[in-house]
């Protein structure tokens, strides 16, 4: 039997043939595991020279391309407040987005104001409408889009579950409590304890107030029309909880927000059981690369398009110093072990004045729209994420729904500002073609030689296949 190789190796080893078909049509550059590495070693003229070596490049990401406001805060549900996508789900030619509406806070900040989950319907991903329900009323009228019995996490499709579960969502459920009495308190009463609690300290002698959060389920068979099921962990998911369904282990898996790092940070959970959900375990959190007032607000989980074993996210990081939000993005082959290729925003706020000037946080994963844009949704702000009225005084427009776009692939790439060059691993013919994407910035181009396989360090030196050396090479430019 012979061994199966997954990966080249060092040394004599690193001319095996490498079978990317597993990979899909393309591989994308997002690490430099589809790079070789390079060598030194004695070649045919006896010298010891560097062959192979990957020079003068670097990983890069590349900035989404925005398109918007899809639409704004303002209808009267909204409250000029700020609105945040939970998921967008094709069905009957249509896009169809679930997203939570958050009226302006005036009062009881931190203890979460009330908000309602809407439903908005799009031909194209662009262009969105906001149909009325008819499920909740609001000041006398069903006219609104508001969805009864929300859920306040991330639904998704459970492709195996009956017509009735099709869709389900997990999310934090929270209340504030008389520690000695166990009285649920309301959210007035809950934060004057816990403003006095916070200002006084151990010279405040009145009533006190605690916290508590836990995970609850919903299902639905249309993702319109919600019910809750009750309480599925005993644990905190603040921050969101981006839940799927595997169809690779047949189980279900969450990112949610966690602590003990002294920093917000992700954790994962994992269960084969819906309905019950077990504590999750750190996974993705600020290192000592990132500056020392990050903090990971969300982990928008996403499926690689084009691969089933590559996994991405778009990591919502908060800037605890200048008090804003945007997104890197990182990437895993095991869901668990996840890395940033740069520590750069990928969703970057907008310029002063534009309608995410002070955050821009993507949620909900990553969609397709009908002109090939790989896309996924954002909510943008131009307040401040502690602002409230007060001085000095930030102007607060309503917040707005965005959409981030990349052209397939393009989350990033390995880039050469001016000389550069690698080479890729030996890797099996599946075809009589190889294709690149590709771009070039105003004056560069790229070159290409194909040699047989990448030598071993023993015979460093090889020589380009008759035809196809770089001297031969058409260069590739725009």
């Amino acid at each position: 039997m012979t061994k199966e190789v997954k990966d080249f190796a060092q040394g004599e080893s690193a001319a095996i043939v490498r079978d990317i078909s597993a990979q899909g049509d393309w591989v994308p550059l997002i690490d430099w595991s589809s790079t070789f590495p390079g060598n030194r070693g004695v070649n045919r003229a006896r010298r010891y020279e560097l062959y192979d070596a990957p020079v003068g490049v670097r990983i890069t990401i590349e900035e989404a391309r925005k398109a918007g406001p899809i639409f704004a805060a303002d209808q009267e549900w909204d409250g000029l407040g700020e609105m945040v996508p939970l998921c967008v789900w094709q069905h009957e030619e249509k896009y169809h987005l679930l997203y939570s509406s958050h009226p302006r806070v005036t009062g009881n900040p931190g203890l979460g104001d009330g908000h309602h989950l809407c439903y908005a319907v799009s031909e194209d991903g662009y262009n969105w409408t906001r149909p009325h329900l008819g499920q909740v009323e609001w000041e006398g009228s069903l006219a609104n889009n508001i969805i009864a019995n929300g859920p306040t996490g991330t639904p998704f499709e459970d492709p195996q579950a009956p017509p009735e579960e099709r869709f389900k969502a997990i999310g934090q459920v929270g209340a504030s409590f008389d520690p000695d009495t166990e009285e649920r308190l309301d959210t007035q009463e809950a934060y004057k304890r816990w403003r006095r609690q916070e200002y006084e300290g151990a010279a405040y002698k009145g009533p006190r107030m605690t916290s508590r959060h836990w995970v609850e389920g919903w299902t639905s068979p249309d993702g319109i029309h919600w019910k809750s099921v009750g309480k599925l962990g005993d644990m905190s998911s603040d921050g969101g909880s981006a839940a799927q369904y595997d169809p690779e282990t047949q189980s279900y898996f969450a990112y949610i927000r966690v602590g003990g790092m002294g920093r917000r940070a992700t954790g994962l959970t994992r269960t084969n059981d819906f309905w019950h959900w077990p504590h999750a375990e750190l996974c993705l959190f600020p290192d000592p690369q990132d500056p020392p007032d990050v903090s990971f607000y969300g982990c928008s989980y996403f499926r690689y398009p084009t691969n089933k074993n590559l996994h991405g996210a778009f990591v919502e990081i908060y800037h605890q110093v200048t008090d804003h939000n945007d997104a890197q993005i990182a990437f895993t082959r095991d869901m668990t072990h996840w890395y940033r290729p740069e520590r750069r925003a990928i969703i970057p706020c907008g310029s002063s004045g534009s309608s995410d000037s002070g955050g821009a946080r993507p949620w909900g994963g990553l969609f397709e729209l009908p002109d090939g844009y790989w896309a996924t949704m954002y909510r943008g702000h131009t307040s401040l994420h502690n602002y409230r009225e007060s001085e000095p005084v930030i102007e607060r427009e309503p917040g707005v729904l965005m959409l981030a776009r990349w052209l397939p692939h393009r989350f990033c790439g390995i880039e050469a500002e001016v000389e550069g060059r690698f080479t890729i691993p030996s890797v099996k013919r599946r075809n009589n073609e190889l294709h690149l994407n590709y771009r070039c910035q105003n004056g560069g181009y790229i070159a290409c030689e194909l040699i047989r396989g990448v030598p071993s360090r023993i015979h460093p030196d090889a020589d380009p296949i008759p035809g196809y050396s770089f001297a031969e090479s058409d260069l590739l430019t725009g």
